[in-house]
């Protein structure tokens, strides 16, 4: 069998990712959130958590994440939204 290497990807980077598509410079997608972007607030609850890449965050499930100090209905609903996303790209695409 052959190993493969597992690359932890932070979460910081997804935001440069978002910026990357090249929309980002349109007026309307200046008012609108990316969803791949998590916001400051939320980075720095899972950061203080311990969890700084994508692969943790999908570890740490649903329960550990509600119970974060900081993280109440919103950026759980945006930390989902982050999930969602990321689930479709690996499948496939987005839709």
């Amino acid at each position: 069998m052959s190993e493969q290497s597992t690359t932890a990807t932070p979460l910081s980077a997804l935001a440069e990712r978002a910026t990357a598509s090249g929309a980002w410079w349109k007026e309307e997608a200046l008012e609108q959130r990316n969803e791949l972007e998590l916001p400051t607030r939320v980075l720095h609850v899972l950061d203080n958590a311990g969890i700084t890449t994508i692969e943790q965050l999908k570890a740490a499930g649903p329960h550990r994440l509600r119970k974060l100090d900081g993280i109440g209905k919103l950026g759980f609903e945006q930390i989902i939204t982050l999930l969602r996303a990321l689930d479709r790209q690996s499948n496939g695409g987005e839709r």
